[in-house]
């Protein structure tokens, strides 16, 4: 039963990434001339081109009987309201509808919220690492022939040096500053404005605990395929880390001005950055 959830999960997850990402190189490319190129959209876009086929490989693999755990499959759960909210909001904008909701909760109770899913993040990950067959680099063992240095386990141990560990943990930690950057930028709305944005409380959600998944994907054995996906993720998790870091600080023009979740239409004349002349 826990490899069928986290199997079709993973599956729905990775098709959301697809829909998401194809949805962003759509608008970018077809709105370019009056916004100009979307660099969010743009980096979106590569990081669902990785992020998408890793949890559809990720899914079918567990499916076929890959290994699981139990924190595996509470970051799936985890994860889901954010991203079923998220892409809720999305279709609801394509079928032309609101596509936005504006929350007024109290920061406290926000505030107390994150501080469990924080608590909740770090137990998990010590769950995932506590495994009694891991070994650490650089670790020594004592055998009758002298010492002998192990960096992994025989067989389901973590390898602390692997290509996939490494890929993992370093995508877990540039998805964790995205969301870091879409979080303050959501205090600071509520600190102009008094109110949360539904759709970047989601996008936040979304991106921590994709960075929990990929924390907890680095302690498991993954495939050949899995390992492909990972290694276009590192870059493509930077250059989108640089996107939305350059936004948050407004040292880019991008379409800085539209909401994450909205009707994407047309403005009335071009953007000063698109390089077409201004209507009258």
């Amino acid at each position: 039963m826990m490899s069928f959830v986290i199997g079709l999960s993973n599956l729905g997850v990775g098709l959301a990434y697809a829909g998401l990402g194809l949805l962003a190189v759509w608008e970018t490319i077809t709105l370019h001339d009056y916004r100009g190129w979307s660099r969010f959209g743009l980096g979106f876009a590569m990081m669902a081109a990785s992020c998408g086929p890793h949890h559809l490989v990720h899914g079918w693999d567990v499916l076929q009987g890959a290994s699981i755990s139990l924190p595996m499959l509470a970051v799936t759960l985890i994860g889901m309201p954010a991203g079923l909210t998220f892409v809720w909001l999305r279709l609801e904008t394509m079928w032309g509808g609101r596509g936005e909701r504006l929350v007024t909760a109290s920061p406290h109770r926000v505030a107390l919220l994150t501080g469990a899913f924080t608590v909740l993040a770090g137990w998990l990950a010590a769950s995932a690492f506590n495994q009694s067959e891991a070994s650490l680099p650089f670790q020594f063992l004592c055998t009758s022939t002298g010492p002998v240095s192990r960096t992994a386990a025989p067989e389901t141990g973590i390898d602390f040096v692997s290509v996939s560990f490494l890929a993992n943990v370093f995508v877990t930690i540039t998805y964790g500053m995205v969301g870091f950057y879409l979080a303050d930028h959501q205090v600071r709305r509520h600190i102009v404005t008094g109110a949360w944005s539904l759709s970047g409380l989601a996008l936040t959600g979304v991106f921590f605990t994709c960075a929990q998944m990929h924390l907890i994907d680095a302690t498991t054995v993954g495939s050949g395929p899995m390992l492909v996906f990972d290694l276009i993720g590192v870059p493509a998790s930077i250059y989108f880390l640089w996107v939305v870091k350059q936004v948050h600080s407004d040292a880019v023009l991008d379409w800085n001005r539209r909401p994450l979740v909205g009707t994407a239409a047309a403005p009335a004349r071009p953007s000063p950055w698109s390089g077409a002349s201004a209507q009258h």
